[in-house]
């Protein structure tokens, strides 16, 4: 019934009854009662049957749990209250163990936002699978690879077969000849139709260098390349783009290209070179040793290139063309996390420190164009730095704008740093990168 008009009623019977619809433009609402005073735990169990997930190039999607079609919504509540107590003894288990791993690495202000970021995460996403049994994980955009790029390390440190799950998408689109581009489709297009890019503008650089930093990521997870042997040949055209643009990106869209264009873009050309020595990582791991030492060292190359280019005296510039711009290096990430050692520590520490003379109440601002930041790279900065008293700096700024935020919204991952206002993009998915930290604990 009407939301208001039985919450009136409760307050004063104390017991529900149902409404009539109201006329007026309020909310509909499902009211169960439940007795404190029983001697027994209660629970109520909820579930949504959209019937089906999505059209996808023709096919109509069933939900991972009814993928041969053969169970109802009636089924799973029955399921659901058989397997409730195992299940939640699982879920308890799993929230001790997390609170405690990320407690160990980033304290308790940490633990508390990986908390709020898991739940906000997983929920953004469905999952399905394809009529040649693949899976498939999305979001109702199906992408953009640029999303599920920052969200990556949450499915990387607990289960990397979702992360080939988001980039299935988009090696079939490559692979079966519906795009024709040497470089990822920027997204799939949206619930409920899924047919191609909807989006406007290709973001070559950006999505080429997030798949082949993610499959070298879910590589080094599942300690073998067989991911990326799968799909070799389409890597191998990615990674040559890459290496053909060179080490100026030139004009190229950036994800952070919601805070203005910006040409040269030295962050975009480290995911660039790091795209490459993934290419090469990969490479090494399948025995193609005449691949992996063409790419590492072309990506060794580059590298001095890129420090010269951004060099600013104290810091690295946001450009290479704008000598007085400054910008969070959050790529730079990767070059540990995988292994790959390309870029000098003298770089890292001189942008770390240079990104704490420039810390607000609520955090370190992107870049030097605006004040506001972007929470998910925020965490990624911080990681930087391998010591936990700089990390814990990025750390307790976030922490405290959540938690003082009057902006009564989903967590979001576009913030001010000089006041609690929210600026955009909440309840996204891309705070699955907070876990970036604990990829290293694996």
């Amino acid at each position: 019934g009407d939301a208001a008009e039985m919450r009136a009623y409760f307050m004063r019977e104390g017991d529900l009854k149902q409404m009539r619809r109201s006329n007026e433009k309020r909310y509909a609402a499902f009211a169960q009662k439940l007795d404190l005073n029983s001697n027994f735990p209660q629970h109520l169990t909820a579930a949504f049957d959209g019937l089906y997930t999505m059209a996808y190039f023709g096919e109509d999607l069933l939900p991972y749990w009814n993928r041969n079609g053969e169970k109802t919504i009636e089924d799973l509540y029955v399921e659901a209250e058989e397997e409730y107590k195992e299940v939640m003894a699982k879920c308890y288990e799993f929230d001790r163990q997390l609170m405690a791993d990320a407690y160990l690495v980033g304290g308790k202000e940490y633990a508390e936002l990986c908390a709020l970021a898991y739940r906000q995460s997983v929920s953004a996403f469905q999952m399905s699978e394809s009529s040649d049994g693949e899976l498939l994980y999305f979001t109702p955009q199906v992408g953009p690879v640029d999303e599920y790029y920052p969200a990556s390390p949450l499915y990387l440190r607990y289960n990397p077969k979702l992360v080939e799950a988001m980039l299935n998408p988009f090696f079939y689109y490559s692979e079966s000849g519906k795009w024709g581009k040497p470089y990822p489709v920027h997204d799939l297009g949206g619930y409920p139709i899924v047919n191609g890019q909807t989006v406007g503008g290709d973001m070559p650089i950006e999505e080429a260098g997030n798949a082949l930093i993610m499959t070298a990521a879910i590589a080094k997870m599942e300690k073998n390349a067989s991911y990326a042997e799968k799909h070799w040949e389409t890597l191998t055209h990615w990674a040559g783009y890459l290496l053909e643009i060179g080490t100026d990106t030139g004009d190229q869209l950036t994800t952070d290209n919601f805070a203005g264009g910006c040409h040269h873009h030295a962050n975009l050309s480290a995911k660039s070179i790091l795209g490459i020595a993934s290419y090469a990582k990969l490479a090494e791991m399948l025995n193609k040793k005449e691949e992996a030492k063409k790419y590492m060292d072309a990506a060794c190359e580059m590298v001095k290139e890129w420090e010269e280019s951004a060099y600013a005296g104290d810091h690295y510039r946001l450009a290479f063309d704008q000598p007085d711009s400054w910008g969070m290096k959050y790529n730079l990430i990767w070059d540990r996390l995988l292994d790959l050692n390309l870029f000098p520590e003298r770089i890292i520490q001189k942008e770390m420190d240079f990104y704490l003379t420039k810390m607000n109440e609520f955090g370190c601002p992107l870049d030097s164009r605006h004040s506001y930041t972007k929470t998910d790279w925020m965490v990624w900065t911080g990681s930087l730095s391998t010591d936990s008293t700089t990390f814990r700096k990025f750390i307790l700024p976030l922490h405290k704008f959540m938690n003082e935020t009057k902006d009564r919204v989903p967590m979001a991952d576009l913030i001010n740093t000089d006041q609690s206002k929210v600026i955009d993009f909440r309840g996204r998915s891309v705070v699955g990168g907070y876990f970036i930290r604990l990829l290293e604990q694996n």
